[in-house]
């Protein structure tokens, strides 16, 4: 019998007899291999009571009626089991795996197509360059297929960007990404033209640090900061460097005091210049670290301060590069006390008031002379020491002018001044020293005139001179 190259369809041929049998039998076939869906490609026994037209691909080692009919489509139709036997390019929906297969040389596979993709690809708005995919609506959704689902951007080399960019009107607000590095920032932009770091977490160490400060929160340092002052500064500059100092000691010791330092030391460089105001340290920097106040270590009158500089409740501090001339009666130029540790380092001390130190401690602390230093003005006292300690080896001290002092040094209530090989140039007047109320001022075995001044010194009331 005659049939069709591709689906084995029956012709009727010239003057057949029945007609309708051959055509009812291309009927059928059509019925049961176009639009093919079947159940299953999985069950291997006929079922027992199967349901007219349902259809089935043939499993290897099927059983039954479907036996030796591996890969061919199986249909009832008319009360038996008609087999198919499939062509390469037959598509078949199966239903109980939701899949498309498709038949190819030797058997049936994943159906699978080469689609030519768009350049660009608009969902309900014109994708336009360098935007290849554009989407219009009020939300959009990706979901799991299992388990989870990841959305992944990638980027090309470390400085670039790989990030999520918030925008108002199309104008940038706000980026989250791995932008310009591969640590994480939060960065937020007031007009869509510069960002402000807001939080950045370090890739090596997870370690979050908040660059723009945080409420409530300290700025913890992960390295030694310096904060810039300068007569041509502003309190509302941020103080970080040269170009945006501040215009007052004191807005710098506040600002170090927000830090959470973690050890490390905050400089506050003061320019050349002379500065009105001093400022008051009132406790010891977070975290540890020492502040250092520092202005001109070469040339230290070129940094003058006209008011004292007071340390308290355990203040850990270094001074250098700073001449002060305090014409203010009664402000000492260094107040110390209550546990302050304080170094100083290349100083000029000038005038101050006739009731007034150069460097005067009243409880418990320790200042220790790590430099040279010059003297060009007087007071009260050069030191005053009460109850607290100081220490000294092997410094050069350089009075100009002679300066006049009531006493050049003096230690009571316990107090020590210990200055081992010390070198004084120049002279004074006033009396070299006063040790009282068991104070105590050892110039290890040097003679009277070790200290300078114009009259001997006195240790009344348990007082120790050596």
């Amino acid at each position: 019998m005659d049939t069709t190259e591709n689906l084995n369809l029956p012709y009727i041929l010239p003057s057949q007899a029945q007609k309708h049998v051959t055509h009812n039998e291309a009927i059928k076939a059509l019925d049961a291999v176009v639009q093919l869906a079947v159940t299953s490609r999985t069950v291997m026994t006929p079922p027992s009571v199967p349901v007219s037209g349902t259809r089935y691909i043939v499993p290897a080692g099927a059983s039954g009626a479907w036996a030796g009919h591996e890969k061919q489509v199986a249909a009832w139709q008319d009360e038996t089991w008609v087999f198919y036997a499939p062509r390469t390019g037959w598509l078949a929906h199966v239903v109980d795996e939701d899949r498309l297969l498709t038949f190819g040389p030797a058997d049936w596979a994943l159906a699978a197509f080469n689609v030519a993709l768009p350049e660009r690809l608009g969902l309900n708005a014109a994708a336009e360059a360098p935007n290849r995919l554009v989407v219009a609506g009020e939300a959009s959704l990706f979901t799991h297929e299992g388990a989870g689902h990841q959305i992944k951007i990638n980027k090309s080399s470390v400085g670039e960007a790989a990030s999520l960019l918030l925008q108002t009107g199309f104008s940038a607000r706000a980026e989250i990404g791995l932008v310009g590095s591969d640590d994480l920032r939060f960065k937020v932009s007031p007009l869509g033209s510069s960002f402000i770091d807001a939080i950045v977490i370090d890739r090596s160490s997870g370690r979050v640090s908040f660059p723009a400060g945080a409420t409530g929160l300290r700025i913890q340092l992960t390295a030694a900061r310096t904060y810039y002052v300068a007569t041509t500064g502003s309190d509302s500059n941020s103080g970080l460097s040269a170009g945006t100092p501040f215009a007052t000691l004191q807005k710098a010791v506040d600002e170090a005091h927000k830090l959470d330092c973690a050890t490390y030391d905050v400089t506050i460089q003061l320019a050349n210049g002379t500065y009105a105001a001093g400022a008051t340290v009132a406790r010891p920097l977070i975290g540890g670290g020492t502040l250092i106040i520092k202005g001109n270590e070469t040339t230290p009158a070129s940094v003058v301060l006209s008011a004292g500089l007071s340390f308290r409740n355990g203040a850990q501090v270094r001074v250098a590069g700073l001449r002060f001339a305090i014409a203010t009666d009664l402000i000492n130029a260094l107040s110390v006390g209550n546990g302050v540790y304080l170094r100083t380092g290349k100083l000029e001390f000038g005038t101050v008031g006739a009731n007034a130190d150069h460097i005067f401690a009243d409880n418990p602390c320790h200042i220790a002379i790590e430099e040279d230093y010059a003297i060009s003005g007087g007071g009260r006292r050069h030191m005053n020491i009460g109850a607290g300690y100081v220490s000294g080896a092997n410094r050069t001290v350089t009075l100009t002018g002679t300066p006049a002092f009531t006493h050049f040094l003096a230690a009571s209530n316990c107090a020590s001044i210990a200055l081992s090989n010390l070198t004084v140039s120049g002279t004074a007047t006033g009396s070299r020293y006063i040790a009282e109320t068991n104070g105590v001022i050892n110039t290890f075995g040097k003679a009277s005139t070790y200290l300078p001044g114009s009259t001997v010194g006195t240790n009344p009331t348990g007082g120790i001179y050596a």
